[in-house]
């Protein structure tokens, strides 16, 4: 088999610069590199991990990195960005990071050798600021979506996470609901923590009482451990209501409350963030705020594209709003 020694032997250049043509770092001369391609195709030498396609930049790259795969919510996204990157000729590869950093650093290393042209991310939270510097050490244009991070001034399109939540929590409010408890992802996730502002936003309007008992935050994914509703039902005085941050809390808030013997909504009444037609499949009568998820892809992965054409220099942040659907998930409470 032949080496990266044969390939420098026989273009006459030396080993470094072969590694450097082929991993993209550090400058060549475009005569270089033409001779040293030339080169690998007469020796057939394809480094390990790499096509000839992707060494040659014949193939336009973008990547898609979210934090779970099996949340619909992230499925609108990829739909709108392939649907964006297809008609400019892109392919998109997906990454699925778990909502684990270390995995989402291997994704964003495997961006950088990969060439890929540009990648659009949820990231895990603001710890992730280490990984998205690799990418701007490396000068690959990225684009967040749904969540930002603190300190990281690029480009965003995410939804109003805060406005949509007061709204929601209003609305169980409005229905006479005081004792409403709230359930959202990690502290260190923007997004987690913006819906906690929007919940204590509407307490304080309607002079609601606050009280920290009723915040839980929980994870995000299908393989929830539902621990959250019996905390919040052994409180002395639980709650009469919940604001849940995904239809994956909601339906495993759903199966617990059942086993306790509690039904929604006259037990308790559930509000949230949720996609309508994945509920569908599955139980239409949650009140919940709808994002516009394929804007998220199709917009980002527009504004992507126009940082990797150099169109723009400043950031840009777009803001989407949701829409409220009232469905029977809700009622006044009985007391």
């Amino acid at each position: 088999m032949a080496t990266m020694a044969d390939v420098a032997r026989r273009a006459g250049v030396s080993v470094m610069t072969v590694s450097r043509i082929i991993s993209g770092n550090g400058a060549v001369k475009e005569s270089t590199r033409k001779k040293v391609l030339r080169a690998m195709e007469e020796v057939n030498y394809v480094p390990k991990g790499y096509t000839k396609q992707v060494i040659q930049h014949e193939i336009s790259t973008l990547v898609l990195i979210i934090p779970d795969i099996t949340n619909p919510f992230f499925t609108f996204i990829a739909r709108g960005m392939e649907d964006v990157a297809k008609k400019q000729g892109y392919r998109v590869f997906l990454a699925n990071t778990d909502e684990n950093l270390n995995k989402e650093q291997q994704y964003i290393q495997m961006c950088i050798e990969f060439h890929a042209d540009g990648v659009l991310i949820a990231p895990v939270g603001d710890e992730s600021r280490a990984n998205l510097a690799l990418l701007d050490k490396e000068g690959i244009p990225y684009v967040l979506i749904d969540r930002e991070v603190e300190g990281v001034q690029v480009d965003v399109v995410k939804s109003d996470i805060v406005g949509t939540s007061k709204a929601l929590v209003e609305h169980l409010i409005e229905l006479g609901h005081r004792r409403i408890g709230v359930v959202t992802g990690a502290p260190n996730n923007r997004t987690s923590r913006e819906r906690v502002e929007g919940y204590f936003q509407a307490l304080a309007a309607h002079g609601v009482a606050r009280s920290d008992e009723l915040v839980k935050y929980s994870v995000m994914t299908r393989d929830i451990e539902p621990t959250f509703i019996d905390e919040l039902l052994q409180l002395a005085e639980p709650p009469t209501a919940l604001f849940v941050a995904n239809m994956f809390q909601y339906a495993h808030s759903i199966n617990r409350l059942k086993e306790f013997g509690l039904c929604v909504p006259d037990d308790m009444s559930i509000v949230g963030f949720g996609n309508s037609d994945y509920l569908a499949a599955i139980d239409s009568s949650f009140t919940s705020a709808i994002q516009p998820t394929y804007s998220f892809g199709s917009l980002g992965t527009q504004m992507l594209l126009e940082r990797i054409e150099g169109l723009r220099e400043m950031p840009r942040r777009i803001v989407l709003e949701g829409d409220i659907v009232i469905r029977r998930s809700t009622a006044p409470p009985r007391n």
